[in-house]
């Protein structure tokens, strides 16, 4: 038996005889099989209290994570004759590892994974490791001059949303979709 796909307007289609042993008739049956197209890929910047109340968890967990690191700073300061003061390095080289691990991991922090929210580059893909060290490098910058306030312009004035380093990055903070609890079927060929 011979088989014959075609392709019209966006669909697949399998034509086949009727009956195996009909070859010689014109008369074919038509199993259309649907393929999903790309429709214009949209993806909504998510909501700038969302966004906040994540860098707030982020905050609480590294402030956490960097009075430990403290805390064990002083106790083993009196077993070393030097002791080390480079708090503030630990903090920075903290927040750059919390924020660029999870995002290239990820794409997302604990924070942003709690109030569902993902970090994706202008495809709609995870945010890369690259996108990852643009945005979380220029974090710094978004900081200025304390407490996110040049992140705060810019996001209000950005049309997606973008921090500094999301508009270097070309990254998008967007809300993680629903999934979708009825998926279509694969497409299954049998023989």
């Amino acid at each position: 038996m011979k088989a014959a796909w075609k392709r019209s307007n966006g669909l697949v289609a399998l034509s086949q005889p009727t009956h195996p042993h009909d070859h010689d008739h014109d008369d074919h049956h038509e199993i259309s099989i649907e393929t999903l197209s790309t429709p214009p890929l949209k993806i909504p910047p998510a909501p700038v209290s969302k966004r906040l109340l994540a860098g707030v968890l982020d905050s609480i967990i590294i402030a956490l994570a960097w009075f430990g690191l403290i805390t064990a700073q002083h106790e083993t300061a009196s077993l070393y004759p030097v002791q080390l003061t480079l708090s503030e390095a630990y903090l920075l080289a903290l927040v750059f590892v919390y924020y660029f691990l999870q995002e290239g991991l990820f794409a997302s922090t604990v924070g942003k994974a709690l109030l569902k929210l993902r970090v994706v580059d202008k495809t709609g893909d995870p945010c890369s490791f690259t996108g990852s060290f643009k945005r979380n490098v220029l974090r710094f910058i978004d900081w200025l001059p304390a407490l996110y306030i040049l992140a705060g312009v810019v996001i209000s004035v950005s049309s997606e949303r973008q921090r500094l380093g999301d508009i270097v990055a070309k990254t998008i903070v967007t809300p993680t979709p629903a999934k979708d609890i009825n998926p279509p079927p694969a497409p299954f060929l049998f023989h």
